[in-house]
């Protein structure tokens, strides 16, 4: 289809610029070309291949002589890479020409010359390519509770996206963590869902004003596993599915995004990817997602392998398309699939409008990234982002044990162990490089990251000196503590992602308790740094006796770095825990919102939702509450009482009126941060929505409604209440 030099010039510049097409420009352009496809060339569209389909001999290798063929065969729509699955050389230039080729084979051999978009997971930055930034994980990003920060580094990744031919990420997740043994906790930002949903907003601007389609996922309720296990069925109830996990979902859709992934788990015993209930009377038609709803990995043959809830890759492929799925990402067995959906469309269990309105969806999607007019130019060189990684690293630092103030380090003999310590796995976690973690699977390359015993060496103040021992060195490690005058042992999990990385016990390995333990006996001050996706459960003879304890999260490329600044006191512990931390297993499902039990008992974790230290002190005070037309505006005044700058962050919560039902204590609704010199004030606010006032009203069972009740609502910040009383 040829179209006139000044669309086509149009287009491309506003491809650079990272700007996306209109909705109503790219339907237009959509449904220009609709009419034109076939049956099989619909059914390619909606089909999404595996890169590798078009290399010698399916892996990571250069693209196949006859690809065109393949793509001729297969005409798909969509095409993506499995995490650590990357073109030869993997670097951003071989990103590049690789993508760049397969759009080239895309346009001269699908029909009406369409390119097949490409996808992939760049959740934490390109995480793929060894050479990218790698920032904190979404819980660590939390754990600073900056939207803004998040927005700077997802607009940082679009930008190294667009430069390597990349223009969807299937990011960012929206579920809200519940449970934190399961292996995807820390994909998320944490378990309050107002305040995930600011974080998800946040990326979703972030990606999409650098010209790369965010996707929410996973779509919904893969935030509650049973037992922690990843994919286990989740029991949700219509209250807890509005009130819990559909707010960041509305938050991802009122930002635009552009797609959608379905939950590869079950809900109350239905298979997401079959469930009209949720993926149409729900994602489309109570939140009024208008955009692509792609299916995660292989999560339609799943019905029939896994769940056994059809018979049939006919039956499991018109269940799912009915259900609402536009888009099955099916890498390893696409003509089965495509076989499959044909006999549904022919045989009536799909109806041709479906599969129509399925393909314009797709198509849109490409308009929308200025696909349809532009080929690919990326230029194959990133920035560097070294500088934001380190802010970023830094925001989520989290003190949580400084019971004699060893910290910050200021003299003195440091002794550095620990397997985390010069470790870029277990400091970067999952998803980086591979999926399952550097060093894993089929991706020899290590990516240069600074490290906690480097970087406390490399920058260690005046009267500090630094030795670092492994703790495979058990005897001469042990001699080396007792002349030690502080010992900085940096422990962890080590990577994976998803069934791998679930942790049960919520445990450290044995070998590393041994070794916290081992140290103690020392007599000397230790300082824990762990590096891990979730709170983990430390045995109280270890805990009680910490001298210090630093929670660390996954923090990216530059993790060691901001580590040393803060230990050194350079800077301060501007993070706060974005979950709650319990004290024992037995504490699972208790969170910052759990309503009051009926025998009026509560329990305390260990740590609260919004816990942690710094080397200066803060209050709150003057917290008002002034109602507008669409919410309140609350303002406190935030002052630093200590003796250094540092960031004060207060959580805002909200009491309700009774609904009838069970009600949390009090509901987190918004944040007052503030970054303050010593003795410094500063008036702070922030805008409440009456969505994040309203409950969901109704009985056990049946329907129910959003209502912002009348009555007494009171805010509270800190130590500060003001009540606020709506009609």
């Amino acid at each position: 289809m040829k179209r006139p030099v000044l669309t086509l010039l149009t287009a491309a510049l506003a491809a650079h610029a990272g700007a996306l097409t209109s909705q109503a420009a790219a339907e237009a352009q959509a449904r220009a070309i609709l009419p034109s496809l076939s049956l099989d060339d619909r059914i390619g569209q909606v089909s999404m291949a595996h890169v590798f389909r078009f290399t010698e001999g399916g892996r990571s290798a250069p693209l196949r002589a006859d690809a065109d063929a393949t793509f001729r065969a297969l005409r798909p729509g969509t095409l993506l890479n499995g995490g650590g699955d990357a073109p030869q050389p993997n670097t951003p230039r071989g990103w590049a020409d690789f993508l760049g080729r397969l759009d080239t084979l895309g346009r001269a051999n699908n029909p009406a010359n369409l390119p097949a978009v490409f996808g992939t997971d760049a959740v934490h930055g390109v995480n793929n390519v060894p050479v990218a930034t790698l920032y904190p994980h979404n819980l660590g990003l939390g754990a600073a509770f900056d939207p803004a920060l998040t927005r700077e580094v997802a607009l940082a990744t679009a930008q190294d996206m667009r430069a390597m031919n990349m223009g969807w990420t299937f990011a960012p997740v929206a579920d809200v963590g519940r449970d934190p043994r399961w292996g995807r906790y820390y994909e998320t930002f944490g378990e309050s869902p107002w305040l995930v949903a600011d974080q998800v907003e946040a990326s979703v601007d972030g990606l999409q004003a650098g010209g790369v389609a965010a996707t929410l996922k996973h779509f919904t309720g893969y935030g509650l596993p049973s037992l922690g296990m990843d994919r286990a069925n989740a029991e949700i109830s219509t209250r807890a599915l509005h009130e819990v996990f559909l707010p960041p979902f509305r938050a991802g859709i009122h930002a635009g995004a552009l797609s959608v992934m379905a939950n590869s788990g079950s809900v109350n015993g239905v298979p997401v990817h079959s469930s009209h209930a949720l993926l149409t009377d729900l994602l489309r038609g109570e939140l009024g997602f208008g955009g692509l709803l792609v299916s995660d990995w292989n999560d339609i043959e799943r019905l029939i392998t896994t769940y056994r809830t059809h018979t049939d890759l006919v039956r499991a492929a018109a269940a799912s398309v009915n259900a609402g799925i536009d888009v099955y990402m099916v890498p390893n067995s696409v003509e089965a699939y495509q076989s499959a959906l044909k006999e549904a469309v022919q045989s009536g269990l799909v109806s041709e409008a479906r599969l129509a309105e399925a393909t314009l969806r797709v198509l849109t999607f490409k308009a929308r990234l200025g696909l349809l007019d532009a080929p690919l130019s990326g230029s194959g060189v990133l920035n560097d982002h070294r500088d934001l990684a380190r802010r970023a690293a830094a925001a989520t630092l989290t003190l949580l044990e400084n019971p004699a103030g060893t910290l910050p380090i200021r003299k003195g003999r440091v002794l550095v162990t620990g397997p985390a310590m010069d470790s870029a796995a277990i400091q970067l976690g999952g998803w980086s490089v591979n999926w399952q973690g550097v060093g894993k699977g089929n991706v020899p390359d290590v990516p240069k990251v600074a490290t906690l015993a480097p970087a406390l060496k490399a920058s260690a103040p005046a009267g500090v000196t630094v030795s670092a021992l492994p703790d495979s060195k058990r005897p001469q490690l042990l001699t080396a503590a007792k002349g030690a005058d502080v010992i900085v042992v940096a422990v962890g999990e080590a990577p994976g992602a998803e069934s791998q990385a679930n942790n049960p016990a919520l445990s450290l390995p044995d070998g590393q308790i041994t070794l916290l333990r081992d140290l103690l006996a020392t007599g000397k001050p230790v300082v824990a740094v762990l590096m891990a996706g979730r709170p983990l459960i430390l045995p109280t003879d270890i805990q009680s006796r910490l001298s210090g304890l630093v929670m660390a999260y996954l923090p990216g490329t530059q993790g060691g770095a901001a580590l040393a600044d803060a230990l050194y006191g350079r800077a301060g512990f501007p993070g706060r825990l974005p979950f709650t931390w319990p004290d024992s297993l037995t504490q699972m499902g208790l969170w910052s919102d759990r309503p009051a039990e009926g025998a009026g008992e509560t329990p305390l974790p260990l740590y609260p939702l919004g816990y942690g230290l710094d080397y200066t002190t803060s209050v709150a005070r003057d917290l008002t509450v002034t109602p507008t037309r669409d919410g309140v505006t609350a303002q406190a005044t935030l002052t630093n009482t200590g003796e250094k700058a540092g960031t004060v962050t207060v959580l805002l919560r909200a009491s309700l009126p009774a609904s009838g039902a069970l009600q949390a204590t009090s509901r987190l609704v918004g944040v007052l941060r503030a970054v303050l010199k010593p003795g410094e004030s500063r008036a702070v606010q922030v805008t409440v929505s009456r969505e994040r006032l309203s409950s969901w009203v109704g009985d056990a069972y049946g329907s129910g409604t959003w209502q912002l009740l009348p009555g007494t609502y009171t805010l509270s910040a800190g130590d500060g209440k003001a009540p606020l009383t709506l009609p």
